[in-house]
């Protein structure tokens, strides 16, 4: 146990695993200026480059449900909109849900999505979300207790093998986030039908309904 020796052993050790790629850069925060002294050569890595975001009309006769959660100041609200295959609006809503998660508030406003569906008559739904959390939670099972009554709700709902359900980065899903943050703002249910949009709304309406992008990660 003589300095030198420890000394030693932990230079090899480090150089050993910075050699096997089991180090990585995020290993190192903090601690940059060291690494050199280790033999270990630290590169910033580049940002991924921006990439342009779609949103896509439902195939014909079918429906799409774009969803999405809100929470802040530890209260949770949600919003969604339904649209026919030529990317019009049909119905949307807002909700507010009081104290809860964040997945749970994701999980909510998809339910309430496809409740609003099937009130108004329609099958073959296609949900789009931008939490992968609750995409996975309903797909594939999973999550803490107090959500499995709503993924129950949502699986029973769901015909998984005619209805789709998928993920889409939230640049896509504009109308959705300020749908959800409406609904925090005013804290109650409301709908709105394709005459009552707001001209907020009708504008990233028109954005997707065009196929205009929106770009990620500038």
């Amino acid at each position: 146990m003589e300095p030198r020796r420890i000394t030693w052993r932990v230079y090899q050790t480090i150089s050993l695993l910075h050699t096997g790629r089991l180090f990585r850069h995020i290993h190192w925060r903090g601690d940059m200026d060291i690494a050199p002294l280790f033999g270990v050569i630290i590169t910033t890595p580049s940002p991924p480059p921006p990439t342009l975001v779609f949103w896509r009309t439902p195939p014909v006769g079918s429906y799409k449900i774009n969803t999405d959660g809100c929470v802040k100041d530890s209260f949770a609200s949600g919003g969604g909109i339904i649209r026919d295959s030529s990317g019009q609006c049909i119905q949307a809503f807002f909700s507010f849900y009081g104290d809860c998660t964040i997945l749970e508030a994701e999980l909510r406003a998809i339910l309430d999505g496809i409740i609003l569906a099937q009130r108004l008559g329609m099958s073959a739904l296609w949900v789009e979300s931008d939490s992968t959390l609750a995409i996975h939670c309903i797909t594939k099972g999973g999550g803490p207790w107090h959500i499995q009554s709503t993924l129950r709700h949502i699986r029973h709902l769901l015909a998984l093998d005619r209805d789709t359900i998928t993920h889409i980065f939230r640049e896509g899903n504009q109308v959705a986030d300020l749908l959800a943050s409406e609904g925090w703002d005013r804290r109650c249910y409301h709908e709105y039908s394709s005459q009552d949009l707001l001209r907020r709304h009708r504008s990233l309406v028109q954005i997707d309904r065009f196929g205009l992008p929106t770009v990620r990660g500038l």
